[in-house]
């Protein structure tokens, strides 16, 4: 299945992780995140809300925020902070950002203005130079809560640094006070069920902004 008519978003892992973010953000070119934990700084704040209550109120927030739940069953496995990137992943909770099959990808570029379609743009090129034979299919843009996004998916046929297949659906949005993407990974060939609830969980990221009331967090 290479899906073209359901909602569509990447993780940048292995060598696709180098050579996309180098391309997509030149600055970013000799920035490689620590192995270590690092906290995350109150601007931006990444909040991971439960999805068990998506109604409730985030509490704590302040300034601009972009929210983005730990999905039923997956874990927190790797946050780290270099110079102006923040990167969390999550991963299932018997698997390891060292072995997964599904990878759940939040990165927060501190400062960064670019447009979404720049950073699809600048990111699809670099995929296509990592990976030979590669697809991308857009899937929509628009504005969310007052913010410019762009949702797409890549497709790899064969990882040369894995030896592996890999989907990777990605949500970019333009803040105002920094750049976010949310990123979801597959080694495998996600069938449609999982591409649907993938989707869904991906239309429920959203940048806010506690000093705007047009673009308030819920």
């Amino acid at each position: 299945m290479k899906p073209t008519s359901v909602l569509q978003a990447v993780s940048l892992v292995s060598l696709l992780l180098v050579a996309c973010l180098a391309s997509a953000f030149p600055s970013l070119s000799t920035q490689t995140p620590s192995p270590t934990l690092a906290s995350i700084p109150q601007v931006p704040t990444l909040s991971f809300a439960s999805t068990s209550a998506p109604d409730q109120p985030s509490a704590g927030l302040e300034n601009e925020n972009l929210l983005a739940a730990v999905p039923p069953g997956f874990k927190i496995d790797y946050e780290a902070e270099k110079d102006n990137l923040i990167v969390s992943e999550m991963v299932a909770q018997s698997e390891s950002v060292n072995d997964w099959t599904t990878l759940v990808t939040v990165q927060v570029f501190k400062g960064t203005q670019t447009t979404p379609e720049q950073f699809q743009e600048n990111l699809t090129q670099s995929w296509f130079g990592a990976c030979p034979n590669s697809e991308s299919y857009p899937v929509a843009d628009g504005v969310e809560n007052g913010y410019n996004f762009v949702l797409w998916m890549l497709y790899c046929p064969l990882n040369p640094a894995t030896q592996k297949m890999e989907y990777a659906y990605i949500k970019a949005i333009a803040g105002n006070d920094s750049f976010y993407d949310v990123q979801v990974a597959f080694r495998y060939e996600p069938s449609d069920e999982e591409v649907t609830y993938w989707m869904n969980y991906l239309k429920e990221v959203i940048v806010c902004d506690t000093r705007i009331a047009e673009q308030a967090c819920p």
